[in-house]
Order: C-alpha cells, then structure tokens, then sequence
C-alpha cells in the first residue's frame, strides 16, 4: 500500500472504538446454536466493501446465511468489457464503469420493491462505489460525462443501515487473488491492486453515508473460522451510528 493509503489506514485504526447496545433487537434463531443472534429490527440492509480479495463477497454469503436473509451481489463477470479492461485499461474504462453502474441500479431495485417486514438484505457492494473507481480510470472528461449518464438515471437507491468495509494489505490482497480458481482477476496487477487499496482507504476515511465498520481483514478468517466469524459479528451487531473499527489482531494468533 502506498504511503498515502498506510496514512489513512493507520488515522483510522487509531481512531476510537465506541459502541451502542439497540433500544431493541431481532432474534434469530439458528439449528445447533446455544445463544440467539441478535441484530437490531431497524437493520434491513447490510453492505459488505472492501477492495478484490478483501473476502467481502464470501463474507456477504456467510452473513446472509447467518441470517436468513437475501443475497445480492455484484456481477463482474457479466460486464462484458472487464476482461478487456485489465488488458487495455484506457480504452475500456468509461463502458466498464457504466457497464457496473447500470448493474448495480438493477440489483438496488430489489431492496427498494421489499416491503417493511421483509427479511434483510445482505449486499458485497454499495451504489457509489464508483466514486473509487472512477478517481483512479477515468480521465477528467470521463467522469463529467460519467456523472451526467448517472444523474440522468434518476436512481432511488437505499442507503445501508451498516456498512461493513474490509481492508488488507495489498500483499495478501494478491496472495488471496492467486488462490482463487483462474478468473478475470488474475489479470490484476500489483500496482493496480495497490491504486484501488488507497482509493477505498480515502473514500471511507471521509465517508458519512451510514455507519460504518472498518474491518482489519488481514488475519481473520470468518469464513473458514467460526471464532473469528462470531467476534466479527459480535461488533458488527452493536453498530448503530458513526464509525466503529475491528482490529482484532489476536486472531492471528489463533
């Protein structure tokens, strides 16, 4: 990560840490489990973000699951100009951005159509996203004719009740990239990656849009690991205004 993105890393970890208990909760209860899980009744729409490699989407399912919800993620393998855009960055980062836009007004619409007792929605993106991505593929022109096809949408998307962003070092971003199963995302480089790391980190430094859960990913495993899973989801729970970090380091000792 770039001196830049380590700054902002390290301003917000240090920041500190305040929870709130909700006035009032939801009780889920789940086969196998002594204690209920409990998540507030205002919660209707979580949203997990973090940079490819982040585990953000396997972390979408494994709460959506947890929680009975519904799941809906982001499509990158039906943009039909990504593959093209790792190979050729400046000739297909304007469609490859719309392309995404588009995609994620129609995703947005499910949670707009649900009703007030409908079950949470569990998303591995948020709609202004772009606003990382843009800053770093688009020229200046670009994003003035970007910001123009978007304003022209008229989108009415929901905000999250939480939003919950995983950060990494750029390093073991790549190593879990590599592990994966050969995909488009292999075509990323390290520079890239590193781009897109310090993009997210100034985008969630100032962000205000919900409350947020800044997440230090880099040696928890709450996919593969149920202690790691349920310390995460113990401080995810108690979210309800402002800022709030994880940083469990003892985990990698575990």
């Amino acid at each position: 990560m770039s001196t830049l993105g380590l700054s902002l890393q390290k301003k917000l970890f240090s920041r500190k840490i305040y929870s709130r208990k909700f006035d009032t909760y939801f009780c889920y209860y789940r086969p196998n489990m002594e204690e209920p899980i409990i998540i507030s009744p205002d919660t209707k729409y979580i949203a997990i973000e973090g940079p490819v490699g982040s585990g953000k989407t396997s972390l979408a399912r494994k709460l959506a699951d947890h929680l009975e919800g519904k799941l809906i993620l982001e499509q990158p393998e039906t943009n039909p100009f990504l593959e093209n855009f790792y190979k050729d960055p400046r000739s297909n980062a304007l469609p490859t951005e719309l392309s995404f836009l588009f995609q994620r007004s129609k995703l947005l619409e499910d949670i707009n159509q649900e009703d007030l007792f409908s079950n949470i929605s569990i998303t591995d993106f948020i709609f202004d996203k772009d606003y990382i991505f843009t800053e770093i593929n688009l020229t200046h022109e670009e994003i003035d004719l970007y910001k123009k096809v978007k304003d022209s949408l008229k989108v009415s998307h929901p905000s999250p009740d939480l939003v919950v962003y995983l950060q990494a070092p750029v390093e073991v971003l790549l190593s879990r990239i590599r592990m994966r199963s050969p995909s488009v995302d292999l075509l990323i480089d390290s520079s890239y990656l590193e781009k897109i790391a310090d993009s997210y980190a100034k985008y969630f430094y100032y962000y205000e849009g919900s409350p947020l859960l800044v997440v230090n990913a880099e040696n928890i495993d709450p996919i593969h690991n149920d202690d790691h899973f349920e310390m995460l989801f113990s401080e995810l729970k108690n979210v309800k205004f402002g800022k709030h970090f994880f940083n469990n380091t003892a985990a990698a000792f575990s």
